[in-house]
């Protein structure tokens, strides 16, 4: 027999439950089975290489969910001779830091035949992020994909994203090596390379290939969404004769702010509103180049930027490479979030610590 006591909590639980029901059914579950492989792919059109596959089959799937939605990964170690592992870049993982992938610091590597479930809800995440293998630089190969977090609140009444678009498209933008990455570590990491100098990639890509051609309509606005999956370099990203709206960046939606061009680190995430053109007498360059400060040495036959081609007339020829005076780009320390939130106040109390460096030992 339940106490009065023991009966008001059951009752309680129960109409709290039955509350609390409509938001978790609303959730979904998001279950993937990924094994790992190798296979061939000419990326850039110019050489043949080895990749990292997904069940066989290159490039690996994006990733798509809404915020409180949960996701299970259960990732195959199909390599014979290495470990692996799955990091979601940029996710907050509260309460499941064992999910989030580095090897030797959130979890075991995932040895050779052997299966890790990855398994997560993401409750305050929304916007663009990627994920990767976090282990001895396996996403240069093509171990990668873009993750999209929808919103699941309403803004302006009838959309769950806090501006106004027609159309989406994601861009996923990298550097590309021809040697795979045990070839470029060994390189690197080597008594031989005493300046520490990064390998020299070979090409610029976007989305898995070079030169893409994207076919726009006119008069449309498109949520564009720039994610930087490289290894190692920035790239500056600019559309001719076209302004980029930010919107967000690294999964934060901001207020808008103008801007003809991008500077795009390794890992970093844009989106933007881009407003087409209402004629379709002309098609427009997209342009990516190398941040060529980065590298220690630019050979010869390096090319530093990459054209694409935004088209609004597939009868009109492939624009030309887009040249630009300078390069102005967004400076992001102006960015403002959209949702604000209150500055802490003033400490109670400081403590401060002083250290010293004794170089003699």
């Amino acid at each position: 027999m339940l106490t009065v006591k023991q009966h008001c909590g059951l009752v309680k639980a129960i109409i709290l439950l039955l509350f609390l029901f409509p938001v978790f059914s609303n959730a979904a579950t998001h279950v993937y089975n990924w094994t790992t492989g190798f296979g061939e792919t000419n990326m850039d059109g110019t050489h043949v290489d080895k990749v990292i596959t997904c069940n066989g089959e290159f490039p690996w799937p994006d990733v798509r969910v809404t915020k409180g939605d949960r996701i299970i990964v259960y990732l195959t170690n199909g390599f014979s001779d290495r470990n692996t592992s799955l990091h979601f870049h940029g996710l907050f993982q509260n309460g499941t830091s064992l999910m989030d992938g580095p090897e030797m610091v959130n979890q075991c590597p995932i040895a050779p035949n052997d299966t890790m479930i990855y398994n997560f809800t993401v409750p305050n995440n929304v916007g663009t992020y990627w994920y990767h293998s976090h282990t001895q630089g396996q996403y240069m190969d093509g171990m990668r994909g873009v993750v999209i977090i929808d919103d699941n609140e309403t803004y302006n009444g009838n959309s769950s994203y806090p501006y106004e678009y027609d159309e989406e498209m994601t861009l996923s933008i990298s550097e590309w090596y021809h040697s795979n990455v045990d070839t470029l570590t060994a390189t690197f990491l080597n008594l031989n390379n005493p300046t520490g100098a990064e390998p020299i990639p070979q090409n610029l890509i976007i989305n898995n290939t070079m030169n893409l051609t994207w076919n726009v309509e006119p008069d449309t606005t498109y949520l564009l969404r720039i994610v930087n999956i490289g290894g190692f370099v920035s790239q500056y990203f600019w559309i001719e004769d076209h302004e980029m709206q930010v919107v967000e960046v690294d999964g934060i939606y901001t207020e808008p702010m103008t801007t003809n061009m991008l500077y795009i680190t390794v890992a970093q995430r844009y989106t933007v509103l881009l407003k087409t053109k209402n004629t379709t007498d002309q098609n427009y360059a997209i342009m990516q180049k190398f941040d060529d400060t980065m590298l220690d040495t630019v050979p010869k036959d390096l090319v530093l930027n990459r054209t694409s081609f935004l088209m609004y007339n597939s009868d009109l020829s492939k624009p030309n490479e887009s040249y630009v005076d300078e390069l102005d780009f967004l400076d992001d320390f102006y960015l403002t979030p959209y949702n604000k939130v209150e500055r802490y106040g003033d400490p109670d109390y400081t403590d401060r610590k002083s250290t010293r460096l004794n170089s003699s030992h």
